[in-house]
C-alpha cells in the first residue's frame, strides 16, 4: 500500500508541473502575439486627405455706429432795428464762434420782417466788417446779401471755409423812401457740420481664431456685412494691430476695403504666415453720414483643409488584427486554469477500494 501511493503522488506532481510549464509558455506567446498585432494595426500605412474645416469668427453680430458727420448751430441776432433821421438806418452785428475741429459747410440763414402796420419797405444788406464799413464810406462794396424794397425777406448765404469767415457778421436796415421810418425784426443763425470723432463713428469686432497645431492650408474668409436701414458705409477688414494704427490716422494695411456700401460679401485667401499663433482680425465699420445713425450686422467665418488620416491599408490592419486576437485567446488560456482553478488530479490504481 505504501509503495503505491508514493507512486500516485510521484505522477501526480510530475502532471501538475508539465501543466504549469505549458499554460506559461501559451501565457507568454499569446501575450507577444498581441503586442505584435496591435503594433502592426496601429503602424499599418494610411491614406492621407485634405478635409475641409471652418470656424465662425462672428455670428451676426450688430455693430452701432454714431453719425460721422453732426450739425452744429449758433444764434448769430434777433434784434429789432428801428430806422430814424438823421441816420436812415439801423444796425446790429452778430459773433461768428471760433471753430477748432473738422468742420465745414457754413451757411448763413435768417429773416427781416417789418413790424408796423401796414408794412413799410425797407433795404436790407448783410456785410462783413471791412465791407460795412466801407458802404457806410460810400465806398465800393460786397454785400453777403442785399434786398430793396420789400415789408419782409428771408435770406441764405454759404461760406465755402473756416479761413473765409470772419469774425463778425453786420445786419443792416435801410429806409426805402423818404419819411418813412421802418421797424424790422432780424433773425439770423450760423450754421456747418463738422465730423464726429473716429472713435464715435466707427466700430468694430476683433475675433482670434484658433491656433492651427494640424497641417493646413488654403485658409479663406468668408462673410458678409448689411447695414440694416440700407444705409451706406466704409467695411475694413485688418489685423487689429493695424486697426489701432487707422484709428489713429497713421499708415495701414488692410485686407479688404469698401467705402460707400450698404451692403456687401467678401472671400478672401490668407496665407499660412498670416494665420499663425499671434493672428487677430478686426471687422471694422465707419459711418460716413450727417445726422444719421446705423448699425451694421456682420457674419464671418474661416475655412481652411486639414490634413487627416482618410484609411489605413487593408492587409496590414487585418493581419495585425488577427495576430491580435489569437494572442488574446492564447493569454485567455492560459490564465483560465489559474482563475477556476480545479482540484489536483488524484489518480486511483485499478481495483483499489
Amino acid at each position: 500500500m505504501q509503495l503505491g501511493k508514493i507512486y500516485i503522488d510521484t505522477l501526480n506532481m510530475f502532471e501538475w508541473n508539465l501543466n504549469d510549464r505549458v499554460r506559461k509558455t501559451v501565457f507568454m506567446a499569446g501575450l507577444i502575439l498581441l503586442l505584435l498585432g496591435a503594433v502592426a494595426a496601429i503602424m499599418a500605412p494610411a491614406d492621407y486627405g485634405w478635409r475641409l474645416r471652418s470656424q465662425i469668427l462672428v455670428d451676426g453680430e450688430t455693430v452701432s455706429v454714431s453719425a460721422g458727420w453732426k450739425t452744429g448751430s449758433v444764434k448769430l441776432v434777433e434784434q429789432l432795428l428801428r430806422v430814424e433821421t438823421p441816420l436812415k438806418y439801423d444796425a446790429c452785428w452778430g459773433a461768428v464762434p471760433p471753430f477748432f475741429r473738422e468742420e465745414t459747410g457754413f451757411v448763413v440763414t435768417g429773416s427781416a420782417v417789418e413790424q408796423s402796420s401796414p408794412r413799410k419797405p425797407f433795404n436790407l444788406y448783410v456785410f462783413d466788417r471791412v465791407n460795412f464799413d466801407l458802404w457806410r464810406t460810400g465806398s465800393s462794396y460786397k454785400a453777403y446779401c442785399e434786398v430793396k424794397g420789400e415789408a419782409s425777406a428771408s435770406f441764405s448765404f454759404s461760406i465755402a471755409s473756416k479761413e473765409n469767415l470772419p469774425d463778425v457778421i453786420y445786419f443792416v436796415v435801410e429806409g426805402h423812401e423818404p419819411g418813412l421810418g421802418p421797424t424790422v425784426l432780424v433773425n439770423s443763425t450760423i450754421s456747418w457740420i463738422e465730423r464726429s470723432s473716429r472713435t464715435d463713428s466707427t466700430g468694430y469686432v476683433a475675433s482670434a481664431p484658433r491656433v492651427f497645431l494640424e497641417e493646413a492650408k488654403d485658409f479663406r474668409l468668408r462673410g458678409n456685412a448689411t447695414e440694416v436701414n440700407g444705409n451706406r458705409f466704409n467695411f475694413y477688414i485688418m489685423e487689429y494691430s493695424n486697426y489701432w494704427d487707422w484709428l489713429a490716422g497713421k499708415n495701414y494695411t488692410a485686407m479688404l476695403e469698401r467705402e460707400n456700401v450698404n451692403s456687401l460679401s467678401f472671400n478672401i485667401s490668407l496665407t499660412e504666415d498670416q494665420v499663425g499663433p499671434a493672428f487677430s482680425v478686426c471687422f471694422v465699420v465707419e459711418n460716413t453720414l450727417k445726422d444719421v445713425d446705423e448699425k451694421i450686422i456682420i457674419n464671418a467665418t474661416l475655412e481652411w483643409r486639414e490634413k487627416t488620416a482618410i484609411s489605413t491599408a487593408f492587409g496590414g490592419k487585418m493581419i495585425g488584427s488577427i495576430m491580435a486576437g489569437i494572442g488574446l485567446i492564447m493569454i485567455l488560456m492560459g490564465i483560465a486554469p489559474l482563475v477556476f482553478k480545479p482540484g489536483r488530479g488524484k489518480h486511483s490504481p485499478a481495483g483499489s477500494m
